[in-house]
């Protein structure tokens, strides 16, 4: 039980250190690394190094945190190099996740401590989060129980010796029976003082590692695969709105049933991605939906912890994180790095990017698809005359009326400037992408209203680019859409759109 309990520490730890790479976490980390009472420190694992101790490190061992940051773990290890190969050998031997060593305090005295170790990113560099128990006291009673069993059994053999040499069997047969009541009576106290001791071991366990969940403020869940049974802390359930009670019974459909559908699929490919042991630990982020009716993102990480003899998984365990937050400031960063912050139509790069997924499409499918470069006639009047805050009016205006005149699945962006571009999908034949210019030229030439109400107009001049007739990549579509556009803006004075045919070297009108 100690054992899976260790297990399942490490894996609360591991959850929620691995996202101490940003800042809020690496906060939330150094709080809980400076105040707990566990003696805890961060060592470089290839030199050896101390990076860090806590308050508690300080105290047991009688250095100043400062000095400790100074020190190499050889320093206080008191074992000697050979010693620690052979107690790493036998670790491994015995499969435990801990070594024990000797320590040498500032004091000179030694302790026999149990020295947890686990790779961790902190700040974005690797290092040792290491856990160091004193287990001084339960060690010196192994060994004065080990003395007490040597001089028991000695005892015994002292006293099968001097029966032999004698010839009442029936003082044989009683001494026998004596003996063998004290060993048994010897035994059954070791065994129930041994037991007390694992019991106390595992609910301090039980007891540290309450701590470091309450302090990561994360939820925590069980689920027994085969019967789907799941067991969650009241915080798994908090994240959502509701009280475990309210929730009750929870199972793995309880689950289901508040998960996201688009984002359930992808988070089944995951679990069973650990199911098949193709992925060592699951992670997933999906949305769960809280009881005011909104969603919440979850970050969810997870390990199958037991199989059956089938190498069948029975029993997984792992962790909810709330992220909404940070998922809200990271959609809304994505948004503002492909949008134009005037319109809200996309930029330059976003529709490039846009474009080039439509040309890999229409290569798969034998598609067609128009791009057709947009330069507005006149905004520049406008702008001189009545000022940049009537100008950005004009353009939020122009970018309202071409949304209208196009189809929700083509795509409008904003070059810059007054210069726009729409990417017309599916366009099998050039004449559509012609009756769409005619469209958006017919809505721009209505009167804009700015500052005061006064009537402004303007028109548009469009070139229009067909896939694959007038190029293959985005780069040469853009080009010549823009050659068309200058041809209708000054050679046919504006307020038209002409197609662009470089095989014959000449703008069609």
């Amino acid at each position: 039980m100690i054992k899976q309990s260790f297990i399942f520490l490490i894996c609360m730890l591991w959850a929620p250190f691995t996202l101490a790479t940003s800042q809020p976490h690496a906060d939330l980390f150094d709080q809980m690394f400076e105040k707990h009472a566990l003696v805890m420190m961060l060592i470089d694992p290839d030199k050896g190094d101390i990076l860090a101790a806590n308050t508690a490190a300080s105290e047991f061992y009688g250095y100043s945190r400062d000095t400790l940051a100074q020190m190499n773990i050889k320093e206080i290890n008191d074992l000697s190099p050979q010693s620690v190969a052979e107690e790493r050998k036998l670790a491994a031997l015995e499969k435990r996740r801990y070594f024990v060593f000797r320590h040498q305090l500032a004091d000179g005295s030694t302790r026999t401590v149990k020295v947890s170790s686990v790779p961790v990113s902190y700040r974005g560099s690797p290092v040792l989060f290491s856990i160091v128990t004193d287990i001084s006291e339960f060690r010196a009673t192994q060994e004065s129980l080990w003395h007490y069993q040597n001089r028991l059994e000695h005892m015994v053999d002292e006293q099968t010796q001097q029966l032999e040499k004698r010839t009442d069997h029936q003082l044989i047969a009683t001494s026998l029976v004596i003996i063998f009541l004290g060993v048994m009576l010897t035994t059954m106290w070791l065994v129930l003082r041994k037991k007390r001791r694992t019991e106390y071991e595992l609910q301090l366990e039980r007891g540290r590692l309450d701590e470091i969940i309450r302090g990561t403020h994360v939820g925590t869940w069980e689920w027994h695969v085969p019967s789907g049974q799941l067991v969650v802390n009241d915080r798994w359930a908090e994240i959502i709105g509701y009280s475990q009670k309210a929730l009750s019974p929870i199972t793995i459909e309880t689950w289901k049933s508040l998960c996201h559908s688009e984002d359930y699929v992808h988070a089944q490919e995951k679990i069973h991605s650990a199911f098949g042991d193709l992925t060592p630990n699951y992670e997933c982020e999906f949305r769960m939906l809280h009881k005011e009716g909104f969603w919440v993102w979850i970050l969810s990480k997870g390990k199958v912890m037991e199989w059956d003899r089938s190498h069948n998984p029975v029993r997984m365990v792992g962790t909810h994180q709330d992220i909404n937050e940070t998922k809200r400031l990271y959609l809304q960063f994505e948004h503002m790095a492909h949008t134009d912050t005037l319109t809200g139509a996309l930029n330059r790069m976003a529709f490039k990017q846009r474009a080039d997924q439509a040309l890999v499409q229409a290569r798969q499918q034998g598609a067609h698809f128009s791009l057709l470069f947009i330069d507005l006639d006149g905004f520049k009047a406008i702008n001189d005359t009545y000022g940049h805050d009537a100008g950005d009016s004009v353009l939020v205006e122009t970018t309202k009326r071409m949304s209208s005149s196009i189809r929700n699945s083509d795509t409008l962006a904003r070059l810059g400037g007054d210069e726009f571009a729409v990417l017309l999908e599916y366009t099998s034949h050039p004449d559509d992408a012609g009756r769409v210019a005619e469209k958006i030229i017919a809505g721009l030439s209505q009167p804009f209203h700015v500052n005061n109400n006064q009537e402004v107009t303007l028109s548009a001049s469009i070139g229009i680019a067909c896939y694959p007739e007038h190029g293959e990549s985005f780069e040469s579509l853009l080009s010549c859409s823009d050659a068309a556009m200058y041809y209708a803006k000054r050679t046919l004075n504006g307020g038209i759109f002409a197609y662009c045919d470089p095989k014959r070297d000449t703008i069609c009108p």
